[in-house]
């Protein structure tokens, strides 16, 4: 392939503002943006382990078991013959009459024509919507009501989840109580459960445990319906000790179903930059995002039985690793690394090639004979871009969930390899401009570097130790469909908007997609 040195010339133009990974400057903006919530230290996942009450002792019959150790199910109200109409936790009537010489009428309460005791649950719900402080709490209060005196009695409320997977952890136990020749008690309590840590507490049930001592000579004929409320057990009916556990039944607490909260960070590859329209709102124009780029389309895949969220996208046309750290439009967003959040389960990144100079050395190969140089990139630039990159990675997992995985992707060969005969070559008919602008020889020179750069990245994920950063080579994507193919998913020069050129297009991108669903796992959810 020998290139018109002449064509060359009229080309410059156009090449002269191409960046190959993004490396325009940042218009400035108007305003400055809410400053995100703070990240917080460290990453660790809720685990909510409260402390059970210990044995109850029970006057006269010695140490009953703990609350909300004894297995519970869903049991329906029951009754001893002759008891069945009677109400709630009731008395047997036989053994009682109106005016039983053991029981003692509540002061103000009717004349009873039955002796009964009474649960009631009262539970609100009220959600936090900030995304930096996602969360649902329960607010509950458990009463007992007897119109006669008990010889004693022990009550506690708590929180049971039911979510599937969760259901029967114990997520809360309230304040107990605790009476002698009383009537009445009351249990109450508060939970806060931070949806973005928590997989489970989607649904919860209120369940409230009492243990009812009858006075002497009188014992329990009745496990009755009570109103909004469930038996999860009724044990002790025909003796004068009634063990009862009753509950709410599950109800949702607002959060919305667990999901891989996701951080889309790095450069022009991972922006969405070559693949028009792009994002406006809050988007700065310069960062060239769009719909297209892989991370909306993974978006809604499962990945390790979660669906990966929409992701943030803060990745950014012309990022370097510095531009991790320090906002590019610093009038309208923070540096990518504060949206890495504790709750972070999920971040990709693509990074490095700008640090690489891949922009001016492709520059070089077409408006020179770069093939007479050696090779594009060195190895003391690839020795500190793979430092620079370990340190960067392991950061960004600091910031994360503990048991979250950053992505790291290499970057895609978009121009054809001159050694592959699976990738058409540049042609006067087929590809004239890089035909006229590129040899074979610098086509190899191109490839090759993009091999170093995926081998350098590759080596910094490694050189973390730790599992959880996982290396995705994206190197082949685009094989049989790089620039000059018939179906290409790279740009070639575009110069009705040179910044375009050599990015993905939306194809592109969903081949880099379809790359991190093979390598990663990721199926339909």
């Amino acid at each position: 392939m020998t290139p018109n040195r002449s064509f060359r010339r009229t080309w410059l133009a156009a090449l002269a503002a191409v960046v190959v990974l993004g490396l325009a400057g940042a218009p400035p903006a108007l305003s400055a943006p809410a400053r995100p919530g703070d990240p917080g230290a460290g990453g660790k996942v809720f685990a909510p382990k409260p402390m059970l009450p210990g044995p109850v002792q029970v006057p006269g019959k010695g140490a009953q078991p703990a609350p909300f150790t004894t297995p519970l199910k869903p049991t329906t109200a029951t009754a001893l013959p002759g008891a069945e109409k009677t109400r709630a936790n009731a008395l047997a009537p036989d053994r009682t009459g109106a005016a039983g010489p053991s029981l003692r009428r509540v002061d103000g309460a009717d004349e009873p024509t039955q002796w009964y005791c009474e649960e009631r649950i009262n539970r609100s719900t009220s959600l936090n919507a900030d995304p930096d402080n996602y969360s649902a709490t329960i607010q509950y209060a458990a009463q007992l009501g007897c119109n006669f005196y008990l010889d004693y009695a022990y009550g506690v409320a708590g929180v049971f989840d039911r979510s599937r997977s969760w259901d029967g952890d114990l997520l809360h136990v309230g304040t107990p109580f605790e009476f002698y020749q009383w009537y009445s008690g009351q249990s109450s309590g508060a939970l806060t459960i931070p949806g973005d840590w928590y997989d489970g507490g989607r649904q919860v049930e209120v369940v409230f445990e009492v243990y009812l001592l009858a006075p002497y000579g009188v014992y329990w004929g009745a496990c009755n319906p009570l109103p909004g409320l469930r038996y999860l057990l009724c044990d002790g009916l025909g003796t004068d000790l009634l063990h009862v556990v009753v509950g709410t039944g599950s109800f949702d607490t607002g959060l919305n179903p667990p999901v891989n909260r996701y951080t889309a960070l790095g450069d022009s590859y991972s922006s969405g930059t070559g693949a028009f329209p792009y994002l406006g709102g809050g988007n700065p124009a310069s960062c060239r995002r769009s719909n297209s780029t892989y991370g909306f389309d993974i978006a809604g895949d499962g990945f390790l039985g979660l669906p990966i969220d929409r992701p943030n996208l803060k990745a950014c046309h012309g990022g370097r690793i510095d531009d991790i750290y320090r906002a590019q439009n610093p009038l309208t967003e923070f540096a990518q690394i504060e949206y890495v959040k504790p709750y972070t389960r999920f971040a990709t990144v693509s990074i490095g090639g700008n640090d690489l100079g891949f922009a001016a050395k492709l520059r070089d190969c077409a408006l020179s004979d770069c093939a007479d140089g050696g090779p594009l990139v060195t190895p003391g630039e690839l020795s500190g871009t793979q430092s620079r990159l370990t340190a960067l990675y392991r950061d960004i997992r600091s910031r994360m969930r503990s048991d979250g995985y950053l992505v790291v992707l290499s970057y895609p060969a978009f121009l054809p390899n001159p050694d592959d005969p699976v990738d058409p070559q540049p042609s006067v008919s087929r590809c004239p401009a890089t035909n006229s602008q590129i040899t074979s020889a610098e086509l190899r020179l191109i490839y090759q570097a993009t091999v170093q750069a995926r081998d350098m990245i590759a080596s910094a994920v490694a050189a973390t130790g730790d599992p959880r950063v996982l290396f995705v080579d994206v190197l082949d994507a685009f094989r049989a469909h790089r620039v000059c193919s018939a179906d290409p998913w790279s740009n070639g020069v575009e110069a009705l908007d040179p910044e375009d050129s050599f990015h993905p297009n939306a194809r592109g991108y969903q081949a880099v997609a379809d790359r991190l669903r093979s390598s990663l796992g990721l199926t339909p959810y």
